[in-house]
């Protein structure tokens, strides 16, 4: 689950959970316990379980340890921000680009 601590994401990662599913999220920054606690808290009420890893979007080869194992992708990383000055630099690109970074690690994991 990439983006793991967003909103929509969250909810996600719930579910699997409940379904007893291993999830593999990826957020900016694991050691950030502002943004994975709630996370780590999802995965200790079970019956499935979370493990966080560190990933940035525009970063090749950032989401190749999340995706080992894995055998669905869930992508909801986007960027976000409230003050765009070019709509397409500021939200296009990295958008288009995270996600290439993401299809290029899913495609060079051995499972």
């Amino acid at each position: 689950m990439t983006g793991a601590n967003g909103f929509v994401a969250s909810w996600l990662v719930k579910r699997l959970v409940e379904l007893g599913l291993t999830v593999h999220a990826t957020v900016r920054d694991a050691n950030s316990t502002e943004k994975t606690q709630h996370l780590i808290e999802l995965g200790e009420q079970g019956p499935g379980r979370v493990v966080v890893f560190s990933a940035d979007r525009l970063k090749p080869g950032s989401f190749d340890e999340a995706i080992i194992g894995c055998g669905t992708v869930f992508h909801t990383a986007s960027p976000f921000i409230l003050n765009i000055v070019d709509p397409h630099r500021d939200l296009i690109d990295p958008a288009v680009k995270g996600t290439q970074n993401l299809l290029k690690s899913v495609n060079g994991a051995q499972r």
